[in-house]
């Protein structure tokens, strides 16, 4: 019976040294964020707090320290730095940010349904909910010396909000494609380096105030965080090859977990969670 056990579990994909990083996410929103549930609270009561004040008079205690900071980053543009920041704003359009997510959605699906409902839930259902807190806080944009247009209402900033949309969930798609633990911290690097560069180009260029695009980081924050566990249920429901349909500590859990504990759902038990091809038993 023993000899048996080991037979199965080595056939297990999740269980080899090769399987993809998705496989056993080395963190996730949730893993980072649901176990510090002080880090969310502060988080929430700063996102208020700054919505608080946006709405309020136009936002004339957030002036104090935004008026400020405005004029001191516009009075440092050089040209070098007009063609860096107006082409990271690009990045988080809304035009290229539909594209390129329902492209990542169309792409993940056949190898993890569960992204790629993801992804594409995240990438329209941002707009509504960026377009619901605009109007709910009603808060005009700078007007000093902008370098591109700027439509609709300032807080929080829509551009660094499908940054974090899309940009943020990298990371999980490329979990989907390597081996290399360190080719996916390295997406997660250049993803949220991105994120970080659209946040900063959107004050650079004049069209939002820093509390706003602060905002639109936090807000990103806890849109990927129910993006997450939006992946946590889909999983469940279309588990990918090789991938139980449990988390542990808000992370994936592979069948190795799922071995040492027969009682879990994802223990093979179910066929319903055990993507395993015939073929490769003998």
């Amino acid at each position: 019976m023993e000899q048996m056990t080991q037979a199965d579990t080595a056939t297990v994909p999740c269980s080899t040294p090769r399987s993809h990083v998705h496989a056993d996410m080395p963190c996730t929103p949730r893993s980072v964020l649901l176990p510090r549930r002080h880090l969310l609270f502060i988080l929430g009561a700063l996102l208020t707090g700054l919505a608080a004040a946006a709405a309020l008079r136009g936002g004339e205690v957030l002036l104090l320290w935004d008026e400020p900071i405005q004029r001191a980053v516009e009075s440092r543009r050089n040209p070098t730095l007009d063609g860096v920041f107006l082409t990271l704003s690009r990045l988080g359009s809304t035009v290229p940010v539909l594209v390129l997510g329902t492209t990542i959605a169309l792409l993940t699906w056949r190898r993890c349904r569960a992204v790629g409902i993801a992804v594409l839930v995240a990438t329209f259902s941002r707009p509504l909910l960026e377009s619901a807190i605009k109007l709910l806080v009603n808060r005009d944009r700078p007007d000093f010396e902008r370098m591109v247009g700027g439509e609709g209402y300032s807080f929080p900033s829509g551009h660094v909000m499908a940054a974090v949309a899309l940009w943020g969930l990298v990371p999980l798609v490329v979990a989907l494609y390597t081996r290399r633990r360190w080719v996916w911290w390295l997406s997660v690097a250049v993803s949220w380096g991105l994120i970080a560069g659209i946040a900063a180009s959107r004050v650079y260029l004049g069209v939002h105030w820093f509390t706003d695009v602060s905002a639109g980081v936090i807000v990103g924050t806890f849109f990927l965080l129910g993006v997450d566990t939006l992946v946590v249920r889909q999983h469940a429901r279309y588990p990918c090859a090789g991938m139980s349909s449990t988390t542990v500590n808000g992370r994936w859990s592979d069948r190795r977990a799922n071995v040492a504990n027969p009682g879990s759902p994802g223990d093979g038990s179910d066929t319903s969670t055990t993507a395993i091809p015939a073929e490769i038993h003998t």
